[in-house]
């Protein structure tokens, strides 16, 4: 963001995240365009302090590393310190006292100045979720125009990954597109964390492989980016759209439930079925009987592979414990077991 009153505008950015274990590698490409004389600016880059169960050492220094920003073919010197401490008057909806911000000064000529810029930010996780990042994006309309006039955003989570990202940035639902293996919610789904995950609904995202994009033209968010990797407390509630049965509701009780062995004696011939197939659905198996098909095909994560064969699947979701549990009760009852060749 301009740290004054500018009359630059922001024509384009393209802003490329890819996930790095907890970190989040950033690369920007930024074009501004300056429709009057030379100026030079103080340009700032804001980034919240951490927050939680953090030693001081944590707390006074940017969840930030290999900052660098670059301007034609050289790497600009700059400052960072807390805001509260440079002076900078700035919206408060913005940004705070307590926020970093990294600032330096550059030249715009008249016409298209171009500035690349990357770095990689420490994620957060909480019992909520396993991962959190947090990017904002409403930095970008407090330039001259007040908005991002050509706006382009690449995800990469890493391979077979299940998170949400907002379903808006207010306004309209954006229009997300899967550029891979993957798939999204047909719907917007409510948030669990309310607004500060990134606005009121989410929508829920499976990357196989590749990557999830916007394009937005005249782009003007008016909430910032929220990437959850949930806990799978909060997951399970998250698999499918509300508009449908989601048949893993009381998963939970596996998790915190007094009894295992009791949650499993309660469910019914065929939720034994659908949990004791789970792992092989999660992993895309493409099962023979239609019937199975059908009822995991709701669900987001699930895209069926021909050319998978059963073989050893991980325990995505349920452990060797209750896979045991399952099929002794499924004995206890006689049931015919699947084959899955």
């Amino acid at each position: 963001m301009p740290l004054k009153e500018t009359t630059i505008r922001l024509k384009k950015e393209i802003l490329n995240l890819d996930r790095r274990g907890d970190w989040m590698q950033v690369d920007i490409y930024f074009e501004f365009f300056n429709p009057g004389p030379e100026k030079e600016l103080t340009v700032g880059f804001v980034t919240p302090p951490a927050v939680g169960d953090i030693t001081d050492a944590e707390a006074n220094h940017p969840q930030i590393r290999n900052f660098m920003v670059m301007s034609g073919n050289s790497l600009l010197p700059y400052k960072v310190a807390k805001l509260e401490e440079t002076g900078f008057k700035l919206n408060e909806k913005l940004a705070d006292g307590f926020d970093f911000v990294y600032h330096f000064k550059l030249k715009f000529p008249k016409g298209i100045t171009i500035i690349r810029h990357s770095y990689q930010y420490r994620g957060g996780a909480s019992v909520e979720a396993k991962n959190e990042f947090y990017y904002r994006l409403t930095t970008g309309t407090t330039w001259a125009n007040s908005a991002i006039e050509d706006f382009e955003l690449n995800i990469s989570m890493g391979d077979d990954c299940y998170f949400s990202v907002p379903a808006s940035f207010g306004g309209a639902e954006s229009n997300w597109v899967v550029a891979g293996v993957g798939r999204m919610g047909n719907v917007a789904t409510f948030n669990p964390y309310g607004e500060e995950g990134g606005g009121k609904k989410l929508r829920m995202v499976y990357l196989r492989n590749g990557k999830l994009q916007l394009r937005q033209p005249n782009f003007k968010p008016q909430n910032d980016l929220a990437i959850n990797v949930f806990q799978l407390h909060n997951e399970v509630h998250l698999w499918c759209d509300k508009t449908v049965k989601n048949d893993f509701e009381g998963f939970t009780e596996f998790l915190w439930g007094d009894s295992t062995e009791l949650a499993v004696s309660k469910l019914s011939d065929n939720e034994l079925r659908l949990y004791r197939n789970l792992n092989f659905a999660r992993m895309g198996y493409g099962f023979k009987d239609e019937t199975l098909r059908k009822a995991y095909s709701k669900y987001t994560w699930y895209i069926p592979d021909p050319e998978l064969k059963p073989g050893n699947v991980p325990d995505y979701y349920v452990s060797k414990e209750l896979m045991k549990l399952i099929n002794d009760e499924e004995k206890r009852r006689k049931v015919k077991p699947d084959t899955h060749d």
